[in-house]
């Protein structure tokens, strides 16, 4: 009887501490600062890849400080392109790639969320606050009426994306690239890849999460809120975001086009299929581009 208890009493223990580093890892993932991408010899703001910007504060409440990098398209009728980074990632994300952006957009801006790369203090937002963040973020950039907004994000910062689309008043475009339905399923995902008992850890995880104020949102839920345009991008080979969310995200608003890429994982879609991918961005953003005598959101 007291081999049980103690049997009992070490898988309960081993089960706390599971819960216990899920959280942690969810809410403190690792920096990518500017002192990270110099450490490797990689670009560490737009300057260095040959684009003028300038750099302030999205300042939130509780102390928060979200660095923003604000930088100028090359087309001077496109929209505004806002980039949201992933889980993990930060505003360096965009770097290697802001030529192709600028040259779509009248003005590229790329954000740190909470707990991510520069951003103050630790803490990440998991897709919950990070939602008032970005709408905050849009009513700081405050782009002309005629002028569309198209938020730009991976993972995370997909969700993140969808999510604020249905709550901002000023969002015209989405493209979405590898969003989940909700917080559990990464949680569940990451857990199952390193091969734990995945659906009881994330579980327990999001009901602690809840706790310190990280509350799971549906993202299938907000697409449904919204009617514009949305492109949704998928990888049949994602182990983080399933392709069976992804489409049901898509089908859930009435203007989503959903391009799921053979072969691919949670982060190389345009390296398997760059042209059929630019063509239904360009395609999105056209879809968002209107007369400029005519207001773009009610």
């Amino acid at each position: 009887m007291e081999l049980l208890v103690l049997f009992g009493v070490a898988a309960l223990l081993t089960i706390v501490l599971m819960v216990a580093a899920t959280m942690r890892e969810a809410l403190r993932p690792r920096r990518r600062t500017a002192g990270w991408a110099l450490a490797r010899g990689m670009p560490s703001d737009p300057g260095e890849v040959d684009a003028p910007f300038s750099e302030w504060i999205l300042d939130r409440p509780g102390g928060v400080r979200l660095p923003v990098w604000d930088v100028p398209g090359l087309r001077r009728d496109g929209p505004v392109l806002v980039l949201v980074h992933g889980w993990g990632r930060s505003r360096l994300t965009w770097l290697p790639h802001l030529e192709d952006w600028r040259r779509r957009g009248s003005r590229v801006v790329m954000i740190d969320l909470r707990g991510h790369g520069d951003a103050e203090p630790d803490g990440a937002g998991l897709g919950d606050v990070d939602v008032e963040d970005l709408t905050a973020l849009l009513a700081r950039i405050d782009a002309p009426a005629t002028t569309p907004v198209v938020i730009v994000g991976r993972s995370l910062g997909a969700t993140v994306a969808i999510l604020a689309a249905a709550e901002a008043d000023r969002v015209d475009g989405v493209v979405a690239v590898a969003p989940y339905e909700t917080l559990r399923v990464p949680l569940r995902q990451r857990l199952w890849l390193r091969g734990l008992p995945a659906t009881p850890i994330a579980w327990l995880a999001v009901q602690g999460l809840r706790l310190v104020g990280r509350r799971p949102r549906s993202t299938r839920a907000a697409a449904a809120r919204t009617t514009i345009p949305m492109l949704v991008v998928l990888g049949d080979h994602d182990p983080i975001s399933p392709v069976v969310d992804g489409v049901a995200i898509g089908d859930a608003t009435p203007r989503a086009r959903v391009e799921v890429v053979r072969g691919a994982g949670h982060g190389d879609h345009w390296a398997r299929e760059p042209a059929r991918l630019d063509e239904a961005v360009d395609s999105l953003i056209a879809s968002c581009e209107v007369d400029p005598a005519i207001p773009v959101s009610e």
